[in-house]
């Protein structure tokens, strides 16, 4: 992290540790389990195919989204997806290789081209385009959606990083913060991802 980048990463949780309630830190709506759970399963897959970075990469194009347009925008379509991306995982893959098997999983087909395999490649991409247009750089929100899902900090790590900004929070205020970024965090990013694929229909 450069300098500049560590000032607006510390500026960012000064503004999370100040907000009075959830709201302060932005709109947000309730997500059901099964859109909560799907969006979960697709920002986790894509911390880790950019973790490492310091910010998302600008996106290219996308390729297994189709499946999700128009009439097949549903919970049910959303649950398969889910649940093929957490076999893929169990089956110990991660990142891109993750979509990738989840598609194999949900898609089976022949041998597929060069061409095919680098369209799902840019499947990481297509959710770090949703988070790039959901949320601005400098929000809070995105601050500790992104250190969450592309790090190995848990809600405890921010939480401490938090009180260590603003010391006068209690582990329970911080972490009340923590989890009020997260939560408009994926679902900001679920609302983006949904436009999205709106636009393509």
């Amino acid at each position: 992290m450069t300098p500049r980048q560590r000032r607006n990463h510390i500026e960012a949780l000064g503004k999370a540790a100040s907000a009075p309630r959830k709201s302060w830190l932005g709109k947000s709506m309730l997500l059901t389990g099964i859109q909560s759970a799907w969006i979960k399963s697709l920002l986790t897959t894509w911390g880790e195919g950019v973790s490492g970075g310091t910010a998302p990469r600008l996106p290219r194009a996308h390729a297994c989204w189709d499946v999700l347009k128009g009439g097949r925008w549903s919970d049910k379509a959303l649950s398969r997806f889910t649940a093929a991306l957490e076999q893929a995982r169990a089956e110990g893959f991660r990142g891109p290789q993750a979509l990738n098997r989840a598609h194999a999983i949900l898609w089976p087909q022949p041998a597929t081209s060069i061409i095919d395999e680098a369209m799902r490649d840019d499947d990481v991409d297509f959710v770090e385009q949703s988070v790039l247009q959901a949320l601005d750089v400098n929000d809070p929100v995105y601050i500790v959606g992104l250190q969450y899902y592309t790090t190995r900090k848990k809600i405890s790590d921010i939480t401490r990083e938090l009180q260590s900004i603003a010391p006068w929070l209690t582990d329970w205020e911080a972490r009340k913060r923590v989890r009020w970024c997260l939560e408009i965090f994926r679902a900001k990013v679920f609302l983006s991802t949904r436009k999205l694929l709106a636009e393509q229909s």
